[in-house]
């Protein structure tokens, strides 16, 4: 605030002179407060005043002044959330977060939970996504799952378009929990479906015409159990209606899709052709739907939010390193850490004394260059005069980061686990040409058998092209995201860097997906083209893919089938499995014409397909410093 900005006083009932301590805002705004309800909500401010005052004094009074860090819309919103008898009214969800980090900066826990039920019901209708991440943030166990529930109205969450804002703010691991109950609750939905025998017993319920039309006893009609009445062939246009829900379901777990079904009028409208079931079904069909409902909904009731969620905030706790009763033995590193002609020791936290060079600390760390620069307090060592600095981490950590920093030497890790508090540590002193090193060097030992948590780590320390690397390994993942594909370093990345991943993944398995749909990549599709020549068996079945290529329908199933599996898994191993392939090799054969070059022509395509396949996937980024 500037010196000629005009001082002014709060509003109601912050404006009460008779007040004992003010708070002014960064925009110049007084707020007349008390101690006790200050120093009740918030430890902060009781230490505070507890302390020797060093504020300035009012201009009017003798009243202490504080000035804070908050402009006068959050600081009014905060102190009301404080008072008993007041609740503000935040104007966006903008504001309601400023709040919230000025609530959890003075340590306000009462506020936090308080400010979080005023949030959840001004801001669900419209954010619920945002609001989960808050949740997470500030352990709202109960909000995480309102807002969850809610979020089952998105269809395929987790795709590319449905990012949100606070996917920033919230760990890998929070978000992976949002896409494993959306995918549970999509599963048990699903299953609904499959069987009937959840349906009341009540006779007067269980009376629908569908149940004894006659058209339910063509040879193709579906069996179900069915309520009390058993195992029962249901109407073939029913039996639709319940297959096209469920995938609707899967994507979409929620009642409105249900309601909103395009599929419940086609159902109608299949009805009205049988004289039986056309004089009932809308009244059956009312009657099923609100019972489908309702079993859906009791199901996602029994499958409670058992993901809990926690604050993703990181806590550093720094250790004092002071004399204790308990000794230490003191010993020497081994080389090149054993040079006696250094200037500088390094004690680990388990007394390995590492012999080092300050030019060499300095180059590599802006963090020893300026603690060097500072006169020195360190004690001494007990055989020369070199300076001792100890430090909290092990021996083991620390030979290895001090190994990435000399020249002609290089650590060999013992494991993942053991690297990254390598890399902590490195990120600690801020030595990036370390980090980068590390990163080359765990890519090269652990990329194999770890790809998931190496791509966790390039996120954490920026490293987009091993991210990218990581990233595309990971298409040889089925259903990347689904409940069992976490990985350890979900904790440690933002829900943006998850869900990056996840639509890189998508974005490639659409593009492998689209390959089968059209030839017109092949430089010579000719040889795989059914000709009508009055021998093939095959051209009365074949699929018309453009106006000069007619395919044979097993190599059309073929396509069909590779693409729904690159869809699921966008990499070349997908296509190496002989299933699908040798599938429709054995159908070939059964066409007199087409048995004799199918090796070879399928050969020849199948290279041709993988060679395609890996350039379009190719084409897509997984672009690691864009936004979702």
């Amino acid at each position: 605030m500037s010196n000629a900005e005009e001082i002014t006083t709060a509003e109601a009932p912050f404006d009460d002179h008779d007040c004992d301590y003010v708070l002014q805002s960064t925009n110049g705004v007084n707020f007349h407060v008390y101690k006790l309800i200050l120093s009740l909500m918030s430890p902060i401010f009781k230490d505070k005043f507890t302390s020797p005052q060093s504020e300035s004094q009012s201009d009017k009074s003798s009243v202490p002044l504080m000035p804070v860090a908050e402009s006068s819309m959050p600081l009014r919103s905060l102190l009301l959330l404080c008072y008993p008898a007041a609740t503000p009214t935040f104007d966006s969800l903008d504001n309601a977060k400023a709040v919230l980090e000025a609530a959890k900066q003075y340590d306000m826990q009462a506020v936090l939970s308080r400010a979080g039920d005023l949030i959840i019901a001004q801001f669900l209708p419209d954010h619920f996504l945002d609001l989960y991440a808050l949740s997470c943030r500030f352990g709202w166990q109960h909000h995480a799952q309102t807002a969850a529930t809610r979020a089952l109205e998105i269809k395929d969450l987790g795709r590319p378009s449905n990012g949100f804002h606070g996917l920033q703010d919230i760990t890998g691991a929070d978000y992976h929990r949002l896409l494993v109950y959306h995918y549970r609750c999509g599963v048990i939905a699903q299953t609904v479906g499959d069987s009937l025998s959840w349906l009341p017993l009540s006779p007067t319920e269980m009376q629908l015409q569908m149940w004894k039309c006659k058209c339910r006893l063509v040879y193709s009609a579906k069996k179900l159990e069915i309520g009390n009445i058993g195992e029962l062939k249901i109407v073939p246009w029913f039996s639709e209606y319940l297959v096209s829900s469920e995938k609707e379901l899967l994507a979409r777990p929620c009642e409105s899709t249900i309601m909103e079904s395009k599929y419940y009028n086609h159902a109608v409208i299949e009805a009205t052709k049988c004289d039986d079931c056309r004089s009932e079904v809308i009244k059956d069909m009312e009657r099923f739907r609100a019972l489908y409902i309702a079993q859906v909904k009791k199901l996602f009731a029994a499958d409670y939010w058992y993901y809990y969620c926690v604050p993703t905030a990181l806590y550093l706790l720094l250790w004092v390193m002071a004399a204790t009763t308990e000794e230490i033995t003191i010993s020497q590193a081994q080389a090149p850490f054993d040079d006696h002609n250094c200037d500088i020791i390094l004690r680990s936290a388990d007394g390995v004394d590492f012999h080092v060079y300050k030019l060499i600390l300095s180059l590599m760390s802006p963090i020893f260059n300026d603690m060097f620069a500072l006169p020195q307090s360190e004690s001494q060592s007990d055989v020369s005069s070199v300076p001792i600095i100890t430090v909290i981490e092990g021996s083991t950590t620390l030979e290895s980061l001090l190994l990435l920093c000399y020249p002609a030497a290089t650590p060999t890790f013992l494991s993942l686990d053991d690297a990254r508090v390598v890399m902590k540590a490195a990120s600690k002193y801020d030595m990036q040409a370390a980090l980068s090193r590390a990163g080359d060097l765990v890519m090269a030992q652990f990329f194999p058998d770890h790809f998931l948590e190496l791509y966790a780590l390039s996120c954490q320390f920026g490293w987009q092209r091993h991210a990218q690397t990581a990233a595309t390994r990971a298409l040889e993942i089925k259903d990347l995201g689904r409940p069992s594909n976490g990985f350890h370093g979900l904790q440690d990345i933002s829900g943006a860097d998850y869900h990056r991943l996840l639509a890189y993944h998508y974005r490639c398995g659409i593009l492998a997906q689209n390959v089968g749909s059209s030839l017109s990549w092949l430089e010579s599709p000719s040889y795989m083209a059914i000709r009508n020549n009055g021998r093939c068996t095959c051209y009365q079945s074949s699929v018309k893919l453009s106006a000069n290529l007619h395919i044979a329908s097993w190599f059309h199933e073929y396509l069909v089938s590779s693409g729904k599996e690159l869809l699921a898994r966008p990499c070349e191993s997908t296509l190496l499995g002989l299933s699908h392939y040798n599938r429709a090799i054995i159908k070939a054969t059964e066409c007199s014409e087409c048995r004799k070059p199918v090796f070879e022509n399928m050969n020849r395509f199948h290279t041709s397909y993988i060679a395609q396949v890996k350039k379009v996937v190719a084409t897509v980024s997984q672009a690691l410093s864009a936004t979702p």
